[in-house]
């Protein structure tokens, strides 16, 4: 028996389970784990061997109502909020998660559309996360998508002839005595297209950009699309705030001597988080109790965020999958996308190793379209939560551990009875997702062409 099988073996949990007419408890009985060691679950009480996490299920629900953040460090920053979520206004609740995640492209990819000649932007994951901006004088508000995998900002316009229904505020120029579209880089057509045929077309405008926060640089002349023209589903989202690499990016345009923007997206959909620019973003990276940073790489596309990711391990296994297999066809780190996806290759030998490390729940058969790894938690209050660790770096490797909230996801109408593991495959390269980011202080170190990752930061 090899070494990762015998470890396996012996971290196998067998449970029966006892029903009693007057008490209504589940008891667990676990088997040893190495030397000598019983894992005991009984009631609530819970003991775990190394590189597991005692979870209690309810703390993965979000609750009815709106947990804002309670950082009191920095003022250049804009709010992040679930579109999903009690902290959005009139937020829309999808009748099913596979609904908050399959409305958009399953796999938010880029690929070369022949005829174009450039690239194709992934379309959006429904269950986004947003910030407040405002655009004109005097101001209107919008409530955009930050997404780190575009470069592009874009807002639905009044201008628009097609495929404008939403209940979405509209951008209307006319109202604004700062908008320009006649002078360079203020006009000419603005196209988007996406890998399903669908696209923005519209016109470049400028106008005066400013955040929800008085403290946000004020960017004059900010370079956007003004969207006339909408093919394909896009919900009632109001535009994208494009945080990617390039000339249009908000991080070129909001001030030449800007060199790190961070950003912390908050454990579950009732809780804010915020999006630091500058200093603050700084700031809040030295109030970490812990940065870990990793280089920046080359990619295929040069608008996207590359990093090296070269193994993952699950409860302190390292998963059977060679470095080359993770780097060869690159790794994205993108807040756009949703649940992370790994080539098919890695996403078996981690879907396989969950699997092994969970015998102890229900696991259900074709729950979800996208995800295929999810239990049935009915019943039960706590669970043991295999650790999951990305490794990154060629020659400096770096281990960041995922939180709880950034394994597992619990669907919108299960209210916590089940729960599925936060990953999918695709014949693609690498995208970490928002999902995965959750609870972590991400770190965009654009002077020194590094990505870094903080815990317990003063961000919540």
């Amino acid at each position: 028996m090899s070494e990762e099988a015998e470890h396996i073996t012996k971290t196998k949990f067998y449970f029966e389970i006892h029903s009693m007419a007057w008490m209504n408890k589940l008891i667990f009985f676990l088997v040893y784990f190495g030397h000598d060691l019983i894992l005991p679950i009984l009631g609530k009480e819970l003991q775990v061997p190394p590189h597991y996490q005692v979870v209690n299920v309810s703390s993965l629900i979000p609750k009815s109502y709106c947990e804002k953040s309670t950082s009191a460090i920095g003022s250049q920053k804009l709010e992040i909020v679930s579109r999903h979520g009690p902290c959005f206004p009139n937020a829309k609740t999808p009748t099913s998660d596979s609904e908050q995640l399959m409305n958009w492209d399953q796999v938010r990819v880029r690929s070369i559309n022949k005829k174009l000649k450039k690239p194709l932007e992934g379309k959006y994951d429904n269950g986004d996360y947003t910030v407040k901006i405002g655009l004109g004088t005097p101001r209107q508000d919008f409530y955009l998508m930050f997404d780190t995998g575009s470069t592009k900002t874009w807002v639905r316009c009044k201008s628009c002839t097609k495929g404008c229904k939403s209940v979405a505020p509209l951008y209307d120029p006319s109202k604004s005595s700062t908008y320009i579209n006649n002078t360079d880089g203020c006009n000419g057509p603005f196209n988007v297209n996406y890998i399903d045929n669908s696209s923005i077309k519209g016109i470049w405008g400028c106008d005066t950009f400013t955040g929800d926060n008085k403290g946000l640089a004020t960017i004059m002349k900010f370079q956007f699309g003004c969207s006339q023209e909408i093919n394909g589903d896009f919900d009632d989202i109001s535009g994208i705030l494009g945080l990617g690499k390039g000339e249009f990016s908000v991080t070129s345009q909001i001030a030449s001597t800007m060199e790190m923007f961070s950003y912390y997206i908050p454990s579950r959909s009732s809780l804010t988080g915020n999006l630091y620019f500058g200093n603050e973003a700084k700031e809040i990276s030295n109030a970490c109790s812990s940065n870990k940073f990793t280089p920046l790489v080359e990619g295929k596309y040069p608008e996207n965020y590359y990093v090296d990711l070269v193994g993952i391990s699950v409860a302190g296994k390292k998963l059977n999958v060679s470095s080359t297999t993770f780097t060869s066809l690159g790794t994205i780190i993108d807040s756009g996308t949703v649940i992370t996806r790994l080539p098919q290759v890695v996403y078996s030998a981690l879907r396989d190793a969950f699997r092994q490390y969970m015998l102890s729940y229900t696991l259900l058969d074709e729950v979800d379209e996208l995800m295929d790894t999810c239990y049935s938690l009915e019943g039960i209050e706590l669970i043991a939560l295999p650790e999951i660790k990305f490794h990154f770096g060629k020659e400096s490797i770096i281990d960041v551990t995922l939180t709880k909230e950034g394994t597992l996801w619990t669907p919108h109408d299960s209210n916590g009875s089940i729960m599925c593991l936060a990953f999918a495959s695709t014949k693609d390269f690498t995208i970490i997702g928002s999902v995965q980011q959750r609870g972590l202080n991400v770190i965009y170190d654009l002077k020194g062409e590094r990505i870094g990752f903080g815990t317990n930061c003063p961000t919540k």
